[in-house]
Formats: C-alpha cells, sequence, structure tokens
C-alpha cells in the first residue's frame, strides 16, 4: 500500500513538473501560465516527490525503503516519458 502511494505521488509530481515546460504544455494544448504560477507547480511538483520519500518512513527497513523508491521515481519518470512521446507521435500523424 505504502509503495502504491509513493508511486502515486511520484506520478503527480512529475506530471506537475512537466506541465511547467512551454513545449509541454502546447503538447496537450494546455494555457500558458505566468512564471508566478510556474513556481508555485514547481515547488508542488517537488512537494509530492518529497511526499513520496516521506512514505518510507512507514517502510520497516530504511535502506529497502530507499531502494523501493528510487525504483517508483525511475517507473514513473519512464511512464511521464512514454505518454509525452505517445502524445508527440499521435499528434504529429494528425
Amino acid at each position: 500500500m505504502i509503495a502504491l502511494l509513493m508511486w502515486l505521488f511520484s506520478i503527480a509530481g512529475f506530471w506537475l513538473l512537466c506541465i511547467v515546460t512551454a513545449r509541454h504544455r502546447k503538447l496537450f494544448n494546455l494555457n500558458v501560465i505566468s512564471s508566478s504560477r510556474e513556481r508555485v507547480y514547481k515547488l508542488a511538483g517537488f512537494t509530492l516527490l518529497a511526499s513520496g520519500l516521506a512514505c518510507t518512513v512507514f517502510m520497516p527497513n530504511a535502506v529497502d525503503a530507499l531502494l523501493v523508491w528510487f525504483g517508483v521515481l525511475t517507473f514513473s519518470s519512464l511512464i511521464i516519458s512514454g505518454l509525452l512521446t505517445y502524445k508527440r507521435q499521435h499528434k504529429h500523424q494528425a
């Protein structure tokens, strides 16, 4: 259950960090955001990633928990980058 919570925090954090960049917002047809809102999105994204790290406190072994967290981060970033690649390919075909 804790690993699932870490995964959800990581996906949401990486997604927020992803949509801060202009080219990814353009890819998903999102509106331009102000620089102050960009800072808020970045802070929220890093806070969600840190929340995933904070979930490791509830795991019995700290070293194993950190390894799981890094694995979850890697898997989450692969999902986000796969989604971006898929969307980019289908946008060019349309």
